[in-house]
């Protein structure tokens, strides 16, 4: 009965957008998923053209099921009406979930719009014998998933990662008290979670997420001077600001290198500034964006991976950011920050150092001791085998896939 059940287990996911750039991590998690023959759907409003997508992550457009991005169109209003209709009990109570969400100012409309989607796909998601709805992210896909939940009977859970927990929490306790369990992805993201949750903290767990991984240490790339490479959204959160004073205090020392912070954001502008201001034109390149299937030759053509990231002043923080996992698979070590998930990743002195947020002076210091490491060979070794260990999809996949397969299956 127990592998029938596992057959049977069909998983709706909720996303935003399929295929969207800076959620690769998303992407490929479902490719994992779809490889070991999970049953799914995958509910986004939208998909991300691409032209870089590998045939198994461009195979997930074959279970892309259109969520209206806006549901008080007449064919969308026609479903929920009808819905309304067939099951008045349930429709009212999925009305007396709204008003028991305790939505932040301003995030109740986004509540009215989430409630709407979920009546519109509601008897589609029925009829496709879905036996669990999944949602990445705790925003708008966990509310829409939360109503999808109430209307029909499936249950619900998800995936947190960051932004969803400590900035966009509008109504969090809610959503995380009926989900049936919440993947944190990182234990310091566990851990918060179960301070949100009055009762059954045991249903927040830890679950990596991964990167594609090789046996081999891939092959550093020629370069003619030390390179620190810094990848992310141009963003405060990213503290790429203290990564330029600390290049300041560092060419001010004499030392010769390169520093490349590869990305683009709101930012930009003020950083370009920053840079003349402090005569760092023939130290810090800008490149801008660069498109994923290309960033492993930027992490190859590096030395040490720079990721000073903060606390933005609006709670904004990384959880363990990907690029962290993506350098240290090319064998970068990694100077990063003590906040948040970062150090479940990154040990000190191992294959990396770790320095507190928002220190300029610290920052530099650690940028100096990787100029001076005698052991930097190692570390690439050991940042290689982190990844490998902890952080490959394909493991990871596996107890993900199992606990929708369990909870799918009514277990």
């Amino acid at each position: 009965m127990a592998n029938k059940g596992k057959k049977d287990a069909h998983i709706f996911f909720i996303v935003n957008q399929l295929y969207t750039w800076s959620q690769n991590f998303i992407t490929r998690e479902l490719t994992e998923l779809n490889k070991l023959g999970l049953k799914m759907t995958i509910g986004a409003r939208s998909i991300a053209e691409r032209d870089d997508l590998t045939p198994e992550q461009a195979a997930l457009r074959q279970h892309y099921f259109e969520i209206p991005d806006n549901p008080f169109k007449p064919a969308a209003l026609l479903q929920h009406l009808r819905l309304a209709l067939s099951r008045p009990i349930k429709y009212l109570k999925v009305w007396g979930a709204l008003f028991s969400m305790k939505h932040k100012p301003g995030k109740f409309p986004r509540g009215i719009v989430c409630l709407f989607r979920a009546a519109a796909i509601a008897e589609a998601v029925e009829k496709r014998g879905v036996t669990l709805i999944h949602a990445h992210f705790f925003t708008a896909p966990a509310e829409t998933a939360l109503y999808l939940s109430v209307l029909t009977g499936i249950p619900y859970g998800g995936t947190a990662y960051a932004m969803d927990l400590y900035v966009d929490d509008s109504g969090l306790e809610t959503k995380l008290r009926h989900a049936r369990y919440i993947n944190g992805t990182t234990k310091y993201n566990e851990a918060f979670i179960r301070s949100r949750l009055k009762a059954d903290k045991d249903k927040a767990l830890t679950l990596y997420y991964g990167i594609p991984t090789s046996e081999k240490l891939p092959e550093p790339i020629p370069h003619d001077k030390f390179t620190f490479v810094a990848v992310g959204r141009l963003v405060e959160k990213k503290g790429f600001k203290y990564l330029l004073e600390a290049c300041a205090i560092l060419k001010q020392k004499g030392y010769d290198f390169r520093c490349r912070i590869i990305g683009s954001g709101p930012l930009e502008e003020e950083f370009r500034n920053r840079i003349r201001e402090l005569g760092l034109e023939e130290v810090v390149e800008m490149p801008g964006f660069v498109a994923p299937n290309e960033m492993e030759k930027e992490y190859r053509a590096g030395d040490v991976l720079a990721a000073p990231c903060v606390v933005a002043a609006n709670g904004d923080v990384d959880g363990l950011p990907n690029v962290c996992l993506e350098a240290m698979h090319c064998g970068l070590p990694v100077i990063s920050t003590t906040i948040s998930g970062i150090p479940e990743g990154v040990e000190e002195g191992v294959n990396g150092w770790l320095i507190p947020p928002n220190d300029t002076p610290a920052l530099a210091e650690a940028m100096e001791k990787a100029l001076n490491e005698k052991n930097l060979a190692q570390m690439r070794v050991a940042s290689h085998r982190m990844v490998r260990e902890k952080f490959d999809v394909q493991k990871n996949a596996l107890p993900i896939r199992d606990l929708l397969l369990k909870v799918g299956a009514g277990s």
